[in-house]
C-alpha cells in the first residue's frame, strides 16, 4: 500500500513554509505537500491520495468551502482540518457545516498541531518515515 502524504492548501507563503518546516523538522513527518490553486490541490490529491488535507478557508483565490466539500465527496476520502486567522463561532460552524473534521486558528497551529491529529485519529504511522520527503 502506498504511503499516505499531508496536502496544505493555502495562498500565504509565511503560513505554508512554516507549516511544512514545522511539519518535516519538529514533527517528523514525512510526504508533505502543497497547492496554492483548486486545479494544483486536486492533481496533488489525485497524485499523492493524502492521508489529510490542511485547508485555509478563507483563501483569496480560493472557494474553501467547496474544495472542503469536494475532498469529503472522493472516495477514500481523507481527514479534513479548516485553518484560519480568525477563530470564532461562525468560523467553527461553518467548517462543520461544510463536512470539515476539525478546525484550527493559523496562530495556534504549531502547539494544538499534535492534539487534534490524535483527535482525529489520522493514523501518523502512515506518515511518518525514517527520512523526511518534501514532495512538490
Amino acid at each position: 500500500m502506498a504511503q499516505k502524504s499531508i496536502l496544505i492548501i493555502d495562498d500565504n507563503a509565511e503560513f505554508l513554509n512554516t507549516s511544512i518546516e514545522y511539519l518535516t523538522c519538529d514533527m517528523k513527518m514525512d510526504l508533505i505537500t502543497w497547492a496554492v490553486s483548486p486545479e494544483e490541490a486536486e492533481d496533488k490529491f489525485y497524485k499523492y491520495n493524502p492521508a489529510l488535507v490542511i485547508l485555509d478557508l478563507g483563501m483569496t483565490n480560493l472557494k474553501g468551502q467547496e474544495l472542503s466539500t469536494w475532498f469529503k465527496n472522493q472516495p477514500n476520502a481523507p481527514k479534513v482540518m479548516i485553518t484560519s486567522f480568525i477563530d470564532n463561532s461562525d468560523y467553527r460552524n461553518l467548517a462543520r457545516e461544510i463536512g470539515a473534521d476539525g478546525f484550527l486558528k493559523k496562530e495556534n497551529f504549531q502547539a494544538a498541531f499534535p492534539e487534534v491529529m490524535n483527535f482525529m485519529k489520522v493514523d501518523l504511522n502512515k506518515i511518518f518515515t525514517e527520512h523526511k520527503h518534501i514532495l512538490n
